[in-house]
């Protein structure tokens, strides 16, 4: 269940939920969300993600500054490879 949960299955989780007579470990509305929100970071739109994550939960918002720091950190990180990388080739 978890698997089918964390991955984003929805239509599955729900149906194995019903079918093993388990509660379900989480809303099954809020997965289309949190989906939402893994495909905004993996694509590098963190802003969307902050909203989507403020949307979805309004008590997290103190990781806005976890989250801004962890975005100026991956600058430098890139700033610092940029050079290094067009120099090798």
């Amino acid at each position: 269940m978890d698997y089918l949960v964390i991955e984003g299955y929805k239509s599955a989780a729900e149906e194995f939920s019903q079918e093993a007579s388990l509660s379900a470990p989480v809303d099954f509305e809020s997965i289309e969300s949190r989906m939402d929100i893994r495909e905004a970071l993996q694509r590098g739109d963190v802003e969307d993600a902050i909203t989507r994550i403020n949307d979805l939960n309004p008590e997290v918002s103190s990781l806005h500054f976890l989250i801004a720091i962890w975005r100026r950190d991956g600058e430098r990180i890139k700033t610092f490879h940029a050079p290094l990388s067009s120099s090798l080739f």
